[in-house]
């Protein structure tokens, strides 16, 4: 594959190689969302699924 060249499925979204497809919810009330996000800011996390993952694994 050619730098800066990625493939793309028929819908035209980039191909992983080792594609996310398990995903897992929770639902939160007012006062633990509030808690959660507090610890969302305070890392350098770019989204809450980086945060979610390095918390849960490290």
């Amino acid at each position: 594959m050619r730098k800066g060249h990625q493939t793309r499925n028929q819908a035209g979204n980039i191909v992983l190689a080792d594609p996310r497809i398990h995903r897992y919810y929770v639902a939160l009330n007012d006062e633990e969302n509030e808690k959660f996000l507090a610890m969302f800011r305070r890392t350098q996390a770019r989204n809450a699924a980086d945060f979610i993952r390095a918390r849960i694994f490290g």
